[in-house]
């Protein structure tokens, strides 16, 4: 784990399963604390997803692939309270989820890509950050990078004020 992170939570992407039944599923009337405990994710996130901040796309009547209702198990079986959080509940739940068809699969799969919804791994099938925006790099600071070594070195700077003349 990563300085700075709190051990509590589950750490990556949270899968838009998840994020269907933390917004639609039985608990969804909890308060938000209790939904942070038992989801092993932030109040900020609870709240994001629960006012429709993030994950818009995600509406009530979606249907999931069995890859993505796994996805959001295997996730929440990363819960770092498993137990005390009671977390098996929420798997059983997400287990008995209708399947999507081909065609709600497909719509869904649209939705998203024109939400830019981003995956929870990376191409090389490692758990994405969720960081967020805030850690993007700026715009100057990647052309700096990409620059790194290629850039000619400045001249150097005269010493004195006598030399600037000349």
């Amino acid at each position: 784990m990563e300085r700075g992170q709190n051990p509590n939570i589950i750490q990556g992407r949270m899968p838009v399963a998840v994020v269907h039944l933390m917004r639609f599923g039985s608990d969804k009337n909890k308060a938000t604390k209790d939904l942070a405990v038992a989801f092993g994710t932030t109040v900020g996130k609870v709240d994001d997803v629960k006012k429709n901040r993030n994950f818009a796309y995600v509406v009530e009547a979606t249907r999931f692939t069995d890859e993505q209702i796994d996805e959001g198990i295997n996730w929440l079986k990363r819960h770092p309270k498993y137990d005390e959080a009671n977390v098996d509940n929420l798997v059983n739940e997400l287990e008995s989820y209708t399947r999507a068809t081909e065609e709600e699969s497909k719509a869904f799969a649209e939705a998203r890509t024109a939400a830019r919804g981003q995956p929870t791994t990376t191409k090389t099938g490692e758990v994405a950050d969720g960081g967020g925006g805030n850690r993007r790099k700026g715009k100057k600071a990647k052309k700096e990078e990409a620059a790194g070594d290629a850039a000619p070195e400045a001249p150097e700077a005269p010493a004195d004020a006598d030399a600037l003349l000349s």
